[in-house]
């Protein structure tokens, strides 16, 4: 099994060391990140409930490393009761986003165990110039965390925050709800970053996942990434890379 694990890269300021790393074994002995990864395992369920589960106690910021892509970091956007920059403590979060950005990389150590064959291709991207594509699979995650308010909340859409730096996003909402990137989604993002990459000299910045449609009744509810992408990545809360896209933590 993969390792939910710490990034070795140096961190920025912008969010609190987090030393150690996360086994499976480890995970299999707490009862409660192991429900999180069970209830986060289908990696075409864009909503999921997490009320019933306990809040974890680790940190989510060690992130989650698997077949060369990985993801780490925490933001509380969309949370009234925090602002940027200083969002990124693990106390900051309410219960449910707690439950919610742990789930969130569940669901990337899920889709990553079997990566798209198009995130493999946009990672080992090569132009017909001959020059390498600018991303080496790095995202960093953050959670719109709308639990302690009334809404369901839809997350910005994840998206390309500098060349090699990318955004994996969730959202918490009210009573235990999640929602969180699908599979086809990510097939979606990765067709369009390298698609503006190819037109680009290889630099992806500013490409972003599709928003979740949800399919027909009675067809493969893997697909969900057929709409036009979400969120713009420079109008969103918290997602425009001028001010409020998040750390980039140096590490492009």
């Amino acid at each position: 099994m993969v390792a939910v694990a710490a990034c070795t890269a140096a961190q920025d300021d912008e969010t609190e060391s987090q030393e150690g790393a996360f086994s499976q074994s480890e995970v299999d002995n707490d009862p409660t990140l192991k429900a999180l990864q069970q209830r986060a395992a289908n990696v075409d369920e864009y909503e999921i409930n997490v009320d019933d589960i306990a809040v974890p106690v680790p940190n989510a910021s060690v992130g989650a490393s698997v077949n060369g892509f990985s993801t780490r970091g925490l933001d509380w956007f969309k949370n009234p009761a925090v602002s940027y920059p200083d969002n990124k403590r693990w106390d900051q979060g309410t219960d449910t986003g707690k439950k919610c950005q742990w789930a969130s990389i569940f669901r990337f150590q899920a889709i990553f165990e079997n990566p798209p064959a198009e995130a493999v291709e946009m990672r080992t991207l090569v132009l017909q110039s001959g020059t390498r594509g600018r991303w080496n699979g790095s995202f960093w995650s953050w959670v719109d965390d709308y639990a302690s308010t009334d809404s369901v909340g839809t997350p910005t859409a994840s998206y390309a925050w500098s060349s090699g730096l990318w955004k994996w996003i969730a959202a918490s909402g009210k009573d235990g709800l999640c929602r969180i990137p699908t599979k086809s989604m990510v097939i979606g993002m990765m067709q369009a970053c390298k698609a503006q990459a190819e037109a680009n000299d290889g630099d992806p910045k500013g490409c972003r996942m599709p928003r979740y449609v949800a399919p027909p009744p009675g067809t493969d509810a893997g697909a969900d990434a057929s709409g036009e992408g979400g969120a713009d990545a420079s109008s969103e809360g918290g997602a425009d890379a001028s001010s409020e896209g998040g750390a980039d933590a140096g590490t492009d």
